[in-house]
């Protein structure tokens, strides 16, 4: 196809706009991860040329089915065909000129098409036995398909409809509880409980059910009963007596028979100088390249996520003025200081070689958005705003309250270049891989950075932001946790400019580093001949702990074993492969494993899988 062939024209009003009529056959709500049925069918209103094209596009994000003609007994079966009978051929495309709908079906007429006749695509034909077409795996209010034709190759494409469908969770599959990870005793705190289907989102509750809560610390013995809304969240109210690091329990009292531990709670005697916060600092909605609103995506955040802060990243490069006002109010909208804070922010998205993918964060609710290109912005006239390098960026912001993170992404920042004032951040974990690589390479540099994780989530889950069927994502997002005296904007404004954080995969590990007074993020200027008398760490984990490490710069100089030091072991083996194909972003630290387990003179006696993120792993 030429490239004349795959620009992108947006056309609502003209007669070619208007030639062809569309209705959807189908259900107009759909189940996450589940096999569906459906007809797309259209219609001429005029004569349709030979060599006409329809295109029907999905969203980048959006891990739907990918279609195929050669197994009619087969998942993701589609069938075209035409009213009279006449020819007509499809094939799938990912054209990165058309994103963020960069997911088509392509249908041709080869003889053209007849007024008042009509060509029909069906998803998931069961009449040759498909069980269906696979949904997206996660939930989205109005999951939208781009409907667009051509007259013929070279034309421009014209959009002549949107569709969307409703995306809903499946049932439930495990509990999740999330408590404050410091609280002082005797005072109330607030636990947070979830349900997830197995891709993560909220699960669909056909009706409420009570749970259990209970903890050796909690002021009675007595559990607490909950009932669980159909949102599949809820929060309630506790007060831990006993000064300690505790666990709160919780399990479903039906036919469910779900159970989980909270992350740890440290109890302490005096209210607690400082707290630790938890959240996701980069993922981006539909504003941007991906899906839900920005307000679905905040309220996911605070209220399923049971994140105490958040930032949206949209690409600059997709963000338009309409888009760029929206989420100013949005952010300013979602702010609750003491509640849930938000970050106004932007992805500045230049391509690796003029410096690669920079989380901008600003400190307020409003900012100039400067980006790095127009190249899918529709209105040029302020493409004299851009800045197209990184230096750029550096010499604007410079001297300003501005921080930048550096990260991975689509585009791998190059960390040749370097702003200390400016880059005080570094992301070593997103949906993309754990990329310690990346870290490494900073400290190799003599870089001093504080270290997050976030999800770079494109499905509008921040902080739980999880891989579904892998299409462009490869595991589950991370958390970054924030050492703050109090939870509001200036306060975890300061944390961060100060490094007073830590990076996770997503558990909330509770962690304490420091050295004499020196707390973490800290510089400590040590007598060269005596150096450093001796560190205090504590780390309580969400599980066992295998192993902690210690590093300086990029050398290990000790390792503490943990399984060792428990003493016995049990009778279970891990099997693992793991490791980066290569350093970068989704597709390049992609791995396919492929392995076997020979056992001679015994037998497996049961397996189970060990650090999946998606069921389709």
């Amino acid at each position: 196809m030429s490239q004349a062939a795959e620009a992108e024209t947006v056309v609502r009003e003209t007669f070619t706009a208007s030639a062809i009529a569309f209705a959807y056959e189908g259900e107009p709500r759909m189940t996450a991860g589940a096999l569906q049925r459906w007809t797309l069918r259209f219609t001429a209103q005029v004569d349709l040329p030979a060599g006409a094209r329809i295109g029907v596009a999905h969203r980048w994000p959006s891990d739907w089915g990918i279609a195929q003609a050669s197994d009619a007994g087969g998942v993701d079966y589609l069938e075209a065909e035409t009213s009279d009978g006449t020819s007509v051929r499809w094939w799938n495309a990912r054209l990165h000129t058309w994103h963020p709908f960069d997911h088509i079906v392509f249908v041709e007429l080869p003889e053209g098409l007849a007024a008042g006749d009509a060509v029909a695509l069906r998803y998931g034909e069961g009449r040759r036995g498909s069980p269906g077409y696979r949904v997206q795996t996660f939930i989205e209010e109005a999951s939208p398909f781009s409907l667009r034709w051509q007259t013929g190759e070279g034309a421009p494409w014209v959009e002549f409809a949107r569709h969307v469908v409703e995306i809903v969770g499946a049932a439930p599959d495990r509990l999740v509880i999330s408590a404050p990870s410091r609280v002082a005793t005797g005072q109330p705190f607030e636990q947070h409980v979830r349900v997830e289907d197995c891709w993560g989102n909220p699960a669909r509750l056909d009706e409420p059910f009570e749970l259990e809560v209970t903890s050796n610390g909690f002021e009675a013995v007595t559990p607490q009963r909950v009932t669980m809304p159909p949102c599949a969240w809820t929060r309630l109210q506790s007060v831990l007596q006993r000064p300690g690091i505790h666990r709160v329990e919780a399990r479903t009292l039906d036919r469910l028979a779900l159970r989980t531990s909270s992350n740890p709670v440290e109890a302490c005697a005096n209210p607690p100088a400082e707290s630790l916060f938890w959240g996701d600092l980069h993922a981006q909605s539909v504003i941007g390249c991906g899906a839900r609103s920005i307000d679905a995506y905040y309220a996911h955040a605070r209220d399923f996520s049971a994140s105490d802060f958040a930032s949206h990243q949209a690409n600059c490069f997709l963000v338009s003025r309409a888009e760029w006002q929206e989420t100013q109010a949005s952010t300013q909208r979602h702010h609750a200081p003491r509640r849930f804070v938000t970050f106004l922010g932007v992805e500045w998205s230049g391509a690796s070689s003029v410096g690669g993918d920079h989380n901008l964060y600003f400190p307020g609710d409003k900012a100039e958005l400067r980006r790095c290109s127009h190249e899918f912005i529709a209105d040029k006239s302020d493409a004299a705003t851009d800045l197209k390098h990184i230096e750029d960026v550096y010499r604007h912001y410079r001297g300003s309250d501005t921080l930048i993170a550096v990260h991975v992404g689509g585009r791998t920042a190059d960390l040749a270049w370097h702003e200390p004032g400016l880059d005080r951040l570094l992301e070593v974990h997103s949906t993309h891989a754990t990329s310690e690589w990346f870290l490494f390479d900073a400290l190799s540099r003599g870089y001093r950075m504080g270290v997050i994780a976030g999800s770079d989530g494109v499905d509008g889950r921040p902080g739980n932001s999880h891989p579904g069927r892998l299409s462009v994502r490869n595991v589950r997002g991370g958390l970054t946790a924030i050492l703050a005296p109090e939870l509001t904007r200036a306060a975890l404004w300061q944390a961060l400019q100060d490094r007073r954080c830590y990076a996770t995969t997503g558990e909330r590990i509770l962690l304490d580093f420091r050295a004499g007074a020196a707390r973490m993020g800290a510089i400590v200027d040590a007598d060269p001949t005596r150096g450093l008398s001796e560190f205090e760490v504590r780390v309580e984990g969400t599980a066992p702990l295998e192993r902690i490490d210690f590093f300086r710069g990029t050398q290990c100089l000790h390792s503490v074993d943990c399984f060792a030091e428990a003493g016995a072991m049990s009778n279970r083996v891990r099997v693992a492969w793991q490791g980066l194909s290569a350093p970068g972003n989704w597709q390049r630290a992609r791995m396919n494993w492929d392995g076997e387990l020979r056992v001679e003179g015994a037998k497996i006696g049961a397996a189970q899988g060990w650090a999946f993120d998606t069921p389709d792993e």
